[in-house]
């Protein structure tokens, strides 16, 4: 056999098996992190099922507005709050330079 496919089948197994440790490593270490992102995931489900059915959350804020009309207010203030502080941070990433362009 050619000592370069030699060489290079040696590397090989010592990558696949790099890679598989490196799998189990991420495995393990995503145990953690997995109730966090399944609270994303049941988020971001909730916000796509809002997305289809707006009726539905526009009853609600205007049942909440009639029922508890200091509390909706109190909530859409917050709301409001959290929407320009959002706003406001998509403002600061775009007017400074990126460092990787």
């Amino acid at each position: 056999m050619n000592p370069r496919a030699v060489v290079l089948a040696m590397r090989r197994e010592r990558l696949v098996l790099r890679s598989q440790q490196l799998r189990r490593q991420i495995t393990t270490e995503l145990q953690a992190v997995q109730p966090a992102l399944t609270w994303v995931d049941r988020l971001q489900d909730a916000l796509l099922w809002l997305r289809g059915n707006p009726l539905i959350a526009t009853a609600g804020s205007l049942l909440l507005a009639v029922w508890r009309p200091r509390r909706a207010a109190g909530f859409g203030m917050r709301l409001w709050s959290a929407w320009k502080f959002v706003q406001g941070l998509r403002g600061v990433g775009a007017k400074s330079p990126s460092p990787w362009r």
